[in-house]
């Protein structure tokens, strides 16, 4: 069939095609608010969850310090039993280490003092202690201190060795210190 159209170019009017009228049917009208519909029913749980991780986030950063604190305790809870253990081990043969802690005190020269006494299963017996400062005469003492105790019969019977691991030198007002940190690396077993 052919259409003619007699109006005047100005008084026409445009015919569109059935893509640029698609706009203007209602099936278009509801796909477009169906797909909005979609988005709002996605939208809320979405901004739900993020309210809750934010809440989540909040409660981690309040814990943060706690676990911190916790984490602190069971790490010194896993060097108080460590030495518990050391120390039970010692315990065996109680009288002889007792003995070996005299021979300590009795060595010690004059001007030297124990600042702590540990067990540490890695590293054996740990002495830490301080000298007066005499112009370098207290390195001497310490020096000889460690070889009297290697030659010590008694001490030396569990001892495999014994290192100086650290000395340094302080000052306290008008008064020089020097401490120092002894290892004694323990023979096989303790007491042995």
């Amino acid at each position: 069939m052919l259409k003619i159209n007699l109006l005047p170019e100005g008084e026409r009017k445009a015919t569109l095609s059935p893509v640029e009228q698609l706009h203007r049917t209602p099936l278009v009208w509801v796909v477009v608010a169906g797909m909005l519909l979609l988005v709002g029913i996605l939208w809320i749980p979405l901004t739900v969850y993020r309210q809750q991780v934010r809440a989540l986030e909040i409660q981690i950063q309040a814990l943060t310090p706690k676990k911190a604190e916790v984490d602190r305790l069971q790490q010194f809870t896993r060097q108080l039993r460590a030495q518990e253990t050391a120390f039970k081990e010692l315990r065996e043969d109680q009288h002889l280490w007792s003995k070996r802690l005299n021979v300590i005190s009795n060595l010690t020269p004059d001007g030297v003092w124990y600042t702590e006494l540990a067990m540490d299963l890695q590293r054996g017996l740990v002495i830490q202690g301080a000298a007066l400062g005499q112009g370098g005469a207290e390195m001497v003492g310490i020096g000889r201190l460690v070889q009297e105790l290697k030659a010590n019969p008694d001490f030396s019977s569990a001892i495999k060795d014994i290192q100086i691991e650290s000395i340094k030198r302080a000052q306290d007002k008008e008064i020089e210190i020097v401490q120092f940190t002894l290892t004694c690396t323990l023979t096989g077993a303790p007491g042995s």
